[in-house]
């Protein structure tokens, strides 16, 4: 009989995502038509990473106006 060979399994290394403070966030040209949104979610004593911010952007917006 045969023997089972497992096949092997590369590990990608982990993506490490950059933060940044609310007011790089505010000067990049990736948030320049949003910059308002921007600047009303984030706190200023955070930092965050742009895929977190993106997200809280779409969240912001799908929101139900009062």
């Amino acid at each position: 009989m045969a023997a089972k060979k497992k096949a092997a399994t590369v590990t990608e290394p982990e993506k490490v995502e950059s933060l940044f403070s609310k007011e790089q966030l505010l000067a990049a040209k990736r948030f320049q038509d949003r910059k308002d949104i921007v600047n009303a979610i984030l706190s200023p004593d955070k930092q965050y990473t742009v895929n977190a911010v993106e997200e809280m952007i779409e969240k912001y917006m799908k929101g139900q106006v009062k």
